[in-house]
Protein backbone atom coordinates (compact mmCIF):
# COMPACT_ATOMS: atom_id res chain seq x y z
CA UNK A 1 0.00 0.00 0.00
CA UNK A 2 2.72 2.37 0.95
CA UNK A 3 4.64 1.71 -2.28
CA UNK A 4 0.88 2.67 -4.54
CA UNK A 5 0.73 5.95 -2.43
CA UNK A 6 4.17 7.25 -3.02
CA UNK A 7 3.47 6.00 -7.04
CA UNK A 8 0.82 8.36 -7.07
CA UNK A 9 2.15 11.30 -5.05
CA UNK A 10 5.12 11.12 -7.89
CA UNK A 11 2.43 11.18 -10.45
CA UNK A 12 0.31 13.81 -9.06
CA UNK A 13 3.50 16.12 -8.71
CA UNK A 14 4.65 15.25 -12.33
CA UNK A 15 1.62 15.84 -14.09
CA UNK A 16 1.28 18.83 -11.81
CA UNK A 17 4.45 20.34 -13.05
CA UNK A 18 3.36 19.21 -16.55
CA UNK A 19 0.16 20.83 -16.43
CA UNK A 20 2.21 24.30 -15.02
CA UNK A 21 4.85 23.98 -17.90
CA UNK A 22 2.58 23.95 -20.89
CA UNK A 23 0.54 26.43 -19.77
CA UNK A 24 3.27 28.59 -19.79
CA UNK A 25 3.54 27.95 -23.20
CA UNK A 26 1.93 28.84 -26.39
CA UNK A 27 2.00 26.43 -29.11
CA UNK A 28 -0.51 23.74 -30.60
CA UNK A 29 1.26 20.65 -28.80
CA UNK A 30 1.52 22.09 -25.61
CA UNK A 31 -1.98 22.89 -25.59
CA UNK A 32 -2.71 19.26 -26.23
CA UNK A 33 -0.33 18.21 -23.70
CA UNK A 34 -1.48 20.97 -21.29
CA UNK A 35 -5.05 19.10 -21.64
CA UNK A 36 -3.90 15.71 -21.15
CA UNK A 37 -1.99 16.61 -18.09
CA UNK A 38 -4.93 17.69 -16.56
CA UNK A 39 -6.97 14.91 -17.41
CA UNK A 40 -4.36 13.09 -15.66
CA UNK A 41 -3.85 15.05 -12.70
CA UNK A 42 -7.79 14.35 -12.36
CA UNK A 43 -7.87 10.85 -12.32
CA UNK A 44 -4.72 10.08 -9.86
CA UNK A 45 -6.66 12.59 -7.74
CA UNK A 46 -9.09 10.42 -7.79
CA UNK A 47 -7.00 7.71 -7.02
CA UNK A 48 -4.95 9.00 -4.53
CA UNK A 49 -8.59 9.87 -2.95
CA UNK A 50 -9.00 6.10 -2.76
CA UNK A 51 -6.33 5.02 -1.43
CA UNK A 52 -6.47 6.79 1.66
CA UNK A 53 -10.26 6.47 2.31
CA UNK A 54 -10.31 3.68 4.75
CA UNK A 55 -12.30 0.49 4.28
CA UNK A 56 -15.68 -0.22 5.59
CA UNK A 57 -15.90 -2.78 8.35
CA UNK A 58 -18.77 -5.79 7.37
CA UNK A 59 -21.13 -5.60 10.36
CA UNK A 60 -21.98 -8.62 11.47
Amino acid sequence: MRKKRDRVKLGLALCLGATVVTGLVNSKNSRRLHVAAGAALVGLSAWHHLLYTPKKKKSP
